[in-house]
């Protein structure tokens, strides 16, 4: 560990630089922050198998909660 910081940590400082944070900042951080402190602990049971393919359905899921929030936000302009 460089710095005495953690791979996380470091990740977490070249990930928000600045504040104030930009919205996507804000979004990613409130995910940093449920997965850290609420149901991101059983990632450590994943080989690194079981990882790239968590890794490759979490892209799948993020990306249909996405289009799920979009239809819901167009159906409440109607």
């Amino acid at each position: 560990m460089s710095n005495g910081l953690s791979v996380l940590e470091r990740k977490i400082e070249d990930l928000f630089k600045e504040e104030p944070f930009d919205q996507v900042d804000e979004e990613l951080f409130k995910w940093l922050i449920f997965s850290y402190f609420q149901k991101g602990n059983g990632i450590k049971n994943l080989n690194s198998l079981d990882f790239e393919r968590f890794k490759e359905k979490l892209a799948v899921l993020v990306d249909a909660i996405y289009q799920w929030h979009q239809e819901r936000k167009d159906l409440e302009k109607t």
